[in-house]
């Protein structure tokens, strides 16, 4: 039987690292983020797509929800082959893509490591503002335990890479 799993956590936790070490060892990994037309920005109250979104402008990123459509998801994650299929990501309606997966990893990281992480990103990668990241840590508790609570494997995200990932593998494995 085939399986699915998918690796989420928030922002700077290590997903796109991680799928991209994946990869490397030979697992199929899918950056799902990066995936052209899975996912989009639209505003909280209205829906509608926004225009002009600004990662690193706090009053716009709080304004927006980041939506991946889960009907494509699935005929992706349908259409993969190999026994082992690994989707890298998070979406601002996880909820209802979830059930997608046969498991999903959790990465956790500390505020100090997350920090750290998003400090180093490009200009427009989402996080990468002192001002956003103390926003994300309002609610990094409150998220991180809404999602453990629905069954999902917990892993440290804070050490090396390849221990991440042999501890993601071993526990997709199970």
């Amino acid at each position: 039987m085939k399986k699915s799993v998918f690796v989420t956590g928030l922002a700077g936790s290590g997903k796109s690292t991680i799928c991209q070490k994946l990869g490397e060892m030979g697992y199929k990994s899918y950056d799902i983020e990066k995936i052209k037309g899975l996912f989009k920005m639209v505003d909280k109250e209205t829906g509608e797509v926004i225009e002009g979104y600004d990662n690193d402008d706090l009053k716009k990123v709080k304004k927006g929800k980041w939506i991946c459509d889960k009907e494509k998801l699935q005929e992706i994650i349908n259409s993969e082959k190999s026994e082992i299929a690994f989707y890298c990501g998070n979406a601002s309606n996880y909820d209802d893509i979830i059930s997608l997966f046969n498991k999903v990893v959790l990465l956790l990281v500390s505020p100090e490591v997350m920090g750290q992480r998003l400090s180093t990103r490009k200009r427009g990668g989402f996080g990468r503002t002192k001002e956003v990241q103390d926003w994300v840590m309002t609610w990094k508790d409150w998220w991180e335990n809404d999602i453990r609570e629905r069954g999902v494997i917990t892993i440290n995200a804070d050490g090396s890479l390849e221990k991440i990932a042999k501890e993601v593998i071993e526990t997709s494995k199970k």
